[in-house]
């Protein structure tokens, strides 16, 4: 089910989102590319998985979190701030398994997996937000060097939309 849903919230994304929209499809792409071969590599049978800590998957999660911060210092958008957090508590779901050694393998890995869901759901329900922006104003800023000069000053919106002050 959750490959169903990653197929078409990223396709969706890549194809009709913004440019952080993109970037967090391919990410989320390459992260769960990454995360099933490593899967596979160290535990082909998947008898023993998650029965200690999935050292690269756990790596693959905390890159994943860094482009998210990055994405979230840079874009213009809100969503990537709130899937960082969300993919954080995912991240810190890996310390689960050395705090606790005896904790049970499937609840390790519903500690990791469930942000999975609500990552998707968001990044969907953002592409469809940038859609509502662009046909309504027309464009959809994404990073924060595009916003006009006298926004990052200050100015807000109802502010741009008049002409500037005459002297």
């Amino acid at each position: 089910m959750f490959l169903a849903l990653w197929l078409v919230v990223c396709g969706y994304a890549a194809v009709r989102g913004g440019a952080p929209e993109r970037v967090t499809s391919a990410a989320l792409v390459s992260a769960t590319v990454s995360t099933i071969v490593c899967s596979y590599l160290l535990h082909p049978t998947a008898d023993n998985a998650y029965s200690t800590v999935e050292f690269w998957v756990a790596a693959t999660d905390l890159v994943l979190l860094i482009v998210l911060i990055a994405l979230a210092l840079v874009s213009t958008r809100f969503w990537p701030i709130v899937m960082a957090s969300m993919h954080g508590c995912s991240v810190l779901g890996h310390l689960a398994k050395p705090l606790a050694p005896d904790i049970l393998s499937k609840a390790y890995y519903v500690t990791v997996a469930f942000w999975g869901y609500p990552i998707l759901i968001l990044l969907a329900v953002a592409t469809w937000r940038h859609r509502v922006r662009l046909r309504r104003y027309g464009v959809d800023y994404a990073w924060m060097y595009q916003l006009p000069r006298r926004y990052r000053d200050g100015w807000s919106v109802n502010e741009l939309s008049a002409p500037l002050p005459q002297r």
